[in-house]
């Protein structure tokens, strides 16, 4: 439910790429609202891009922020000035992050950019913060609510979801998008029409902005509704809790409800395993994440989505409910049924392989105070080599005379790793200049001036890189 006590964060990111891993964030867009979205702050950050990324010509061909290329705070400022700010706002509130696709991208990106800064990665779920998803709350109403907010849909009844197609659909000025404080303001504007329009979706949305509460959700008597937009169509399924791994307790189990439940009671683990997945009787949700869940009862009209009668669902819901014997195998099979995953190579990547410990928090924290003199003396107090090899790299491209000639040796090393090979970074110089000349002769063709402005700025920056490779 909105709460008075909350105050929400919306931000956008423009970046070097699409790789969560390996693209950079070049502006960060914030805007601070009350829980009836009047607008408190803004910030607007950015920074220069980092020595061993290679930018994308196809995202820069799209957000247009070339000046990064040349000039701007550094990345650690950047980061550290956004870091504060956060903190600052949520002093004396608890805050709600409110992104669009952002557990799948935005957030991904900060959360390892602060990381890669040695600052604490989850500001935005920790300390009473809680986070939203706007284009879950977006299924929801696309589901449900297309009669109160418009979405987008053409002929053969294909939704869009994008951002920019769901402020036009709604009479919300699009100019200067995909710039990061204006792709803030659509957020901003489209939440206060939804809270006008469909209120039910924005609290169901705000509740499942925690774990207890998509627990609560998916726990919703007499059953839930899970309203999926997938590939442009609209999925809809009633939907009932029936169990939660114990090993990795963010992933639960829904039992699809159009299912006969006494069916399923009677499989063999076996049998109940093909269950889980595309086309089964059981779907897992992530309760870390925003997921379109709603209780039926807050649905006006649900029998008109619904291919079965609400009695005969809310019936298998209690059967399920009143099994613990099948809820306990769901548990089990859930538990067992893991992935394995290769471990990550590239440090980058390991964001999520542990924690730091108490020491190396503090530790951190007397990096971040310490004159850069000082910092280079601190690199071996570290316990996780992670943390070691990250301080390192920041001395090494922000303050290189406190570095040793090894260091530095050392740090070209990696830049010529990230800049002439293959790897998962997926672009190299060679490549970019290419993909960029293919663009150029387009852009010529149709006399596009500043699409060609902005290919010169990028291949000029290209070669810069290349320069510093053959250092």
């Amino acid at each position: 439910m909105l709460s008075a006590n909350d105050l929400y964060v919306f931000y956008d990111t423009e970046t070097t790429g699409l790789d969560i891993n390996f693209s950079q964030i070049i502006q960060v867009g914030c805007v601070l609202t009350d829980s009836d979205f009047n607008i408190l702050e803004e910030l607007n950050l950015s920074s220069k891009v980092l020595p061993w990324i290679i930018p994308s010509p196809d995202a820069f061909l799209v957000h247009k922020q070339t000046d990064c290329l040349e000039s701007g705070l550094s990345h650690f400022e950047m980061m550290k000035a956004l870091r504060d700010k956060w903190l600052s706002w949520g002093k004396d509130k608890n805050l709600i992050f409110v992104s669009y696709n952002g557990h799948r991208f935005d957030e991904e990106l900060v959360r390892r950019q602060f990381y890669w800064n040695l600052f604490d990665p989850y500001i935005t779920n920790t300390n009473g913060n809680r986070r939203l998803d706007l284009m879950s709350l977006f299924q929801i109403i696309g589901n449900f609510y297309g009669s109160k907010i418009k979405v987008p849909q053409d002929e053969e009844e294909n939704i869009s979801l994008k951002l920019t197609d769901l402020a036009e659909e709604n009479d919300i000025s699009v100019e200067n998008a995909h710039d990061a404080i204006v792709d803030c303001m659509l957020m901003v504007n489209l939440m206060k029409k939804i809270k006008a329009h469909a209120p039910e979706a924005l609290n169901a949305s705000v509740k499942g902005s925690s774990k207890n509460g998509n627990i609560e959700l998916a726990k919703s008597s007499p059953f839930s509704i899970l309203g999926e937009i997938y590939r442009k169509k609209k999925y809809i399924y009633p939907v009932v809790s029936c169990g939660q791994n114990p090993n990795q307790t963010n992933q639960v189990a829904l039992l699809d409800l159009y299912f006969e439940p006494k069916k399923m009671f009677d499989m063999s683990d076996y049998e109940l395993s093909e269950q889980f997945g595309a086309g089964g009787g059981i779907k897992t949700i992530s309760i870390n994440k925003s997921i379109p869940l709603m209780p039926v009862d807050k649905i006006e009209n649900i029998e008109d989505f619904l291919d079965s009668p609400i009695k005969l669902l809310a019936s298998r819901a209690q059967q399920v409910i009143e099994n613990t014997d099948f809820q306990n195998r769901i548990c089990e099979l859930l538990s067992i049924n893991q992935r394995e995953y290769p471990p990550n190579k590239y440090l980058e990547q390991k964001v999520y392989e542990r924690f730091p410990s108490n020491s190396d928090k503090l530790w951190m924290e007397r990096f971040e105070i310490s004159p850069w003199a000082d910092k280079a003396k601190l690199l071996n107090g570290f316990e996780d080599e992670r943390y070691r090899e990250l301080s390192q790299r920041l001395i090494n491209y922000l303050k290189p005379e406190f570095s040793s000639n090894k260091e530095q040796d050392s740090y070209h090393e990696f830049l010529k790793e990230r800049l002439l090979t293959n790897g998962p970074w997926k672009m190299t110089i060679e490549k970019a200049i290419s993909r960029t000349n293919s663009l150029k002769i387009e852009a010529e063709e149709n006399k596009d001036q500043e699409k060609i402005e902005i290919i010169n700025s990028l291949l000029n920056h290209y070669q810069e890189k290349k320069a510093l490779s053959e250092l």
